[in-house]
């Protein structure tokens, strides 16, 4: 069965706007987990990037490219740094603005590098699915080590699912190798990358969810300590 990439595009869109929204009301019924915060502006900075990736034709300029694949990069810098907030409060939200665009700084001068280079778009797109992929991984293991202080254990939900995203993203950079190499087609990399992407949306949502799950399970631990301490 083919995907329909504009489509799937337009659906991860809407999908990560309501992400965003049910982490937000989370937010505000769990305050104390501030990660849910800066979580929901990273969805909202990937949705953006993903609009305006969906808006591409034949003659769209690489700029737009750069800045919309510069939008998600930064949505993935903001979910990493907002796992390692969840983890530790120690981490500022002007801490992790500085990290965020550093880290969105270094993938745009590669990007512009390799386009004054002359690189072919699929090597940008390489680039991209590489900085991805790693900052999604990153996110997934900072997840599962938080679980050695607290044992949430809707930890591994998240975990999953963001490992589920890197996985995908790597399977993308093979699949433009593969391309680069003219060892696979383009339009069949194209295919494969529909599914990649569907999964992905999927992944998003699975993690969301499982970010809130985390947060009421904290409160939960919380409220049952206190409830102890009373007794005592």
């Amino acid at each position: 069965m083919h995907l329909h990439l504009p489509t799937l595009d337009l659906v991860s869109v809407f999908a990560t706007l309501v992400a965003a929204g049910v982490s937000l009301l989370a937010w505000y019924r769990y305050r104390d987990a501030v990660a849910l915060r800066s979580w929901a502006a990273a969805l909202v900075l990937g949705a953006v990037g993903a609009l305006l990736f969906s808006l591409r034709e034949p003659s769209t300029s690489a700029a737009l490219f750069v800045t919309a694949d510069s939008l998600c990069v930064a949505s993935f810098a903001t979910m990493w740094l907002s796992m390692r907030r969840f983890n530790t409060s120690k981490a500022t939200p002007l801490r992790m603005a500085i990290v965020a665009a550093a880290i969105t700084s270094v993938f745009v001068l590669l990007v512009t590098f390799s386009w004054q280079m002359g690189a072919a778009l699929r090597a940008q797109s390489l680039v991209f699915s590489l900085f991805v992929g790693g900052l999604a991984l990153a996110t997934a293991w900072e997840t599962w080590r938080g679980g050695r202080q607290d044992g949430l254990r809707s930890r591994r939900i998240a975990a999953a699912a963001l490992a589920g995203i890197a996985a995908a993203r790597l399977v993308r950079v093979a699949l433009l190798g593969l391309d680069w190499l003219d060892i696979v087609e383009p339009h069949t990399a194209d295919r494969a990358w529909g599914y990649g992407l569907y999964v992905s949306t999927v992944c998003v949502l699975v993690v969301t969810f499982g970010l809130v799950l985390m947060a009421t399970e904290r409160y939960e631990q919380q409220v049952a300590r206190q409830l102890d301490g009373r007794r005592a």
